[in-house]
């Protein structure tokens, strides 16, 4: 296959560059056992991986109005002590980080997880060695959907549309990616899986993080 030709790469964080699984499923947790609602089992809980968190709450138990405020703030007080640590970087990633660093690419995230959060665990796992900008969400600001992230980061970067692409493991990072006008390498190490990420029309889908710097 011929290399791919970009000088921007944006990633998205959970489930593509680490799994975070552990510390947003404690969080969730911790918020229904605060507000007194059941507790999903795991196969649900998945669900609350990677679409914004207030949407999650909404769709999966009905929460509006103070309530579902309430359960945004108790996610966000396990998170902020614990869940944000409960963390570990997928196999492969700093070395793929590296390597396109050393290509010459831009190197990105563009994360649904708040702009703070995902700063910590950029330093946390020595990221921030290899990417230009960090890009998340802030709900202050209205900046809560992928494609106002990956838009934010864009501009943050100067980067030219045409020369720039992707890189996430659900259908939430293709999607907001087309909405502004790039495509996506999706990846299946991750939480979301082929036929999901072939589905809404990933460019590339692979298996692994070493694939991801072979491409370019």
């Amino acid at each position: 296959m011929k290399k791919l030709d970009y000088d921007y790469i944006l990633f998205d964080l959970d489930g593509t560059l680490t799994d975070s699984v552990e510390g947003i499923v404690n969080s969730v947790k911790y918020a229904c056992a605060k507000l007194g609602i059941r507790i999903p089992e795991q196969e649900e809980l998945m669900e609350f991986i990677g679409p914004p968190m207030v949407n999650s709450f909404d769709r999966h138990f009905g929460l509006k109005g103070e309530k579902l405020e309430k359960a945004i703030e108790y996610y966000h007080v396990y998170y902020k002590e614990k869940g944000w640590s409960e963390n570990k970087v997928y196999p492969g990633v700093i070395d793929m980080l590296e390597e396109l660093k050393d290509k010459g690419k831009h190197l990105a995230m563009c994360t649904n997880k708040t702009f703070f959060y995902a700063e910590w665990i950029t330093k946390l796992f020595g990221f921030d060695k290899y990417l230009d900008f960090v890009g998340g969400s802030d709900p202050d600001v209205g900046r809560t959907e992928k494609h106002m992230v990956i838009d934010y980061t864009l501009n943050k970067l100067g980067a030219d549309k045409n020369r720039t692409i992707m890189i996430g493991d659900r259908h939430y990072d293709v999607e907001g990616a087309s909405k502004v006008g790039i495509k996506t390498i999706g990846v299946t190490y991750g939480y979301g899986s082929r036929e999901e990420l072939e589905k809404c029309g990933a460019f590339i889908v692979v298996d692994t993080a070493k694939e991801i710097s072979n491409l370019f």
